[in-house]
């Protein structure tokens, strides 16, 4: 017994100082640190991403990262350090290409409070910025006011600062809009001026007057966000990422809403949804892939089976090369054997010293749907989302309505990816492995799909929950 007694109190010490120390994330690292991180993200983002200087050159990459590691003369916390790693690696405008916290900042900032920004926003006209929440204990603050300015920084200033570090295909811009509104937008902020209290701020009232406030921070971990309600809408089936209706002011105009090409049950949705549509006899289809940010090629394509009545093609490819066996290049097991797989496949052809792969789908001709076509879209439309847009349109003569897609009109980076771990803060950089090839014959010029109906919504339109773009589409029908 005595042993026993012994043998588990030599146990328990050991184990309690064998603990990690919990991660600190005010930790500085030093400039030598920091830079040779930022060297390491750009070495390899150039060796392994699929089409790095497709926006810009690599003399300008590299005369930008100049200028950045000339800003770092002083020790830098991980939060700083990736600051400037996402100005970089925004650069060459992918929008899959990110960095990410350290697996130890992550886990640090699962229970810690941090102060924050007691508002959730939206933009408006790509430069006003307007409260949907207000969390803070000020009463006179009211959904609809207009900030112009927070801690003396313009919103102009802002959202441009927030520009910088944002990742988008291209040029685009409204990936950018779309992705800091409601509770994002707090965190963004903080991330580019730092978590702090009080929050100083600048506000036009719905009634013209201009007031400032002092108001304190919330808790990060008592942070909410109210949307405005949406009409309620017969749905008729619904999974996690899909929802099918009839539209209420008019039960002749259906919709299908896809909030990601993912989730369980993904064929019969769609098999079950347009065999209504073909018994209702219904003539006006609307697809929305607004905030649809994407997901997999195989779901895509099996939507687009139904509406396009010729077979399909996706293709991507990258230069041969052994990177799925670079240790540097991290990726799970299964998406390591991925390139080989694909590579061992029938259906690749050597173009322009890279090795193009093909993904093919051909039509559903029972249940489908040859009627008026409407898609809508808007800036987090993305990934697959911007596919399936751009195929409906060349390909189905569907209307596009909304705002120009975050995806780019005629290819992107992804299928899948790795990650590279910098040295030192440990922070995760993720780069897809290949580029894809829409099969449309469209000029890349920088830009997403540019819808044939603009919308455009007001503070007033998103306060109250008004579809525009649904709207649009039926007063057209």
């Amino acid at each position: 017994m005595k042993l026993i007694f012994i043998a588990t109190f030599i146990f328990l010490f050991s184990y309690c100082f064998s603990q990690t120390k919990p991660f600190d994330i005010t930790h500085k690292y030093t400039v030598r640190e920091v830079l040779e991180d930022i060297d390491y993200t750009e070495k390899y983002l150039i060796k392994f991403h699929p089409d790095p200087f497709k926006y810009i050159s690599k003399d300008s990459l590299q005369a930008f990262v100049v200028r950045i590691k000339l800003k770092i003369d002083t020790p830098l916390t991980e939060m700083q350090v990736r600051f400037y790693l996402r100005q970089i690696v925004a650069k060459i405008g992918c929008g899959h290409t990110d960095v990410s916290n350290s697996k130890a900042y992550s886990k640090a900032i699962e229970k810690l409070n941090r102060p924050i920004l007691p508002l959730n926003a939206f933009v408006v006209d790509t430069n006003r910025l307007f409260i949907l929440n207000n969390l803070s204990s000020d009463s006179t603050i009211k959904a609809g006011d207009e900030i112009l300015s927070i801690d003396h920084h313009t919103i102009s200033s802002i959202l441009a600062r927030i520009g910088t570090i944002f990742t988008t295909d291209g040029y685009n811009q409204t990936y950018k809009k779309q992705g800091i509104k409601n509770e994002w937008f707090k965190y963004y902020y903080s991330f580019c001026y730092g978590f702090h209290t009080p929050y100083l701020l600048s506000l036009k009232h719905t009634n013209g007057t201009v007031s400032q406030h002092t108001i304190s921070a919330i808790s990060s971990q008592k942070d909410t966000v109210m949307l405005p309600k949406a009409d309620s809408v017969r749905i008729i089936q619904k999974t996690k990422t899909c929802v099918y209706f009839l539209a209420n002011k008019d039960t002749t105009v259906a919709v299908i809403d896809v909030n990601s090409f993912g989730g369980s049950h993904w064929r019969r949705f769609m098999r079950k949804s347009f065999k209504d549509i073909k018994r209702k006899k219904i003539t006006n289809l609307v697809i929305d892939l607004r905030d649809n940010g994407g997901g997999k090629i195989d779901n895509g394509m099996n939507l687009l089976a139904y509406l396009i009545h010729k077979p399909m093609t996706v293709s991507f490819d990258r230069k041969p090369n052994l990177l799925p066996l670079n240790f540097r290049y991290k990726m799970n097991f299964i998406t390591r054997l991925t390139p080989l797989f694909f590579m061992a496949s029938p259906l690749e052809f050597p173009r322009h010293w890279r090795l193009r792969h093909y993904i093919v789908h051909f039509p559903k001709h029972k249940n489908a749907y040859y009627g008026k076509l409407s898609v809508l879209i808007n800036g987090k439309s993305f990934s697959m989302s911007a596919i399936a847009a751009t195929y409906l349109k060349y390909k189905a003569n569907a209307t596009i309505i909304g705002e120009e897609t975050g995806g780019n009109i005629a290819g992107s980076n992804a299928v899948v990816s790795g990650t590279i771990l910098l040295p030192h803060t440990k922070v995760r950089v993720f780069i897809p492995y290949y580029h894809i090839y829409h099969s449309i014959d469209v000029i890349n010029d920088g830009h997403g799909l540019i819808p044939d109906i603009r919308t455009n919504y007001s503070a007033t339109d998103v306060l109250h929950g008004i579809d525009v773009d649904l709207n649009k589409v039926l007063e057209l029908k």
